[in-house]
């Protein structure tokens, strides 16, 4: 491998630091869907023992980012189409109900910090910074998730939200999406604002199914990005 992933340097237990560190690189792009891993090359390029290499691999594998590669090893899971399909169908019921719930209930701060997560997110936009906007995207949901007051919807998107990450990769290279998606964050939290959760609903709703017919197109154009094993299978 020819990538950039500093060396490990922290007392947290090694296979949670590789980890984080394969997981983030699968994420972000710099490790591409289809790419081989093994154990030799991660340690030597992370500077740490091929053992808990190993344990992290596993999880990742056990989690869907990696899948096997014949005798080769492991290899960076492409993202399947129908995988990415279920996960937003999904998305869309819950996101649909935490915005409803958070309209019933948003904490007094909600205008300040909402307001920081779109100016942030505007600012990502016109820099078209696409780790930016992804940063900003989890934090306006996360707000949207803490507001619904639902402990269950923190835990269950938590567990979720590193496959979405690897989808917004594809969808925000286009401006025009980045645009759009600042545009439904601010219907969202204005119907919150308001207490209109019928209407943070419609929009909550509205802009999951959005992205998810960026995801298909952006796959009918680039076959390449699905296809391969389905996270899990």
């Amino acid at each position: 491998m020819d990538h950039v992933m500093d060396a490990i340097g922290n007392p947290r237990p090694l296979p949670e630091l590789v980890y984080d560190r394969l997981v983030e690189a699968i994420c972000n792009g710099t490790l591409e869907p289809g790419e081989r891993l093994t154990q030799e090359g991660v340690a030597a390029e992370l500077d740490v023992s091929r053992l808990p290499v190993g344990q992290a691999l596993k999880r990742l594998e056990s989690e869907g980012f990696v899948c096997a590669a014949g005798r080769r090893g492991l290899k960076v899971a492409p993202l399947e189409a129908r995988f990415v399909r279920e996960l937003y169908e999904f998305r869309a019921g819950i996101d649909q109900i935490a915005a409803g719930l958070a309209a019933q209930s948003a904490a007094a701060d909600t205008d300040e910090r909402g307001a920081a997560i779109l100016r942030d997110g505007w600012d990502a936009v016109a820099a078209h910074d696409v780790p930016a906007l992804i940063g900003c995207d989890m934090a306006f949901h996360q707000l949207i998730y803490e507001l619904a007051g639902n402990g269950m919807i923190l835990d269950t998107m938590a567990s979720h939200w590193n496959h979405t990450r690897r989808v917004m990769q594809h969808i925000l290279g286009n401006n025009r999406n980045q645009e759009q998606v600042w545009h439904d964050h601010e219907a969202i939290l204005s119907a919150v604002r308001q207490g209109d959760a019928e209407a943070a609903e419609a929009h909550a709703r509205a802009h999951v199914e959005r992205a998810a017919a960026w995801f298909e197109h952006a796959v009918a154009r680039v076959p390449a990005v699905a296809g391969g094993g389905h996270p899990g299978d």
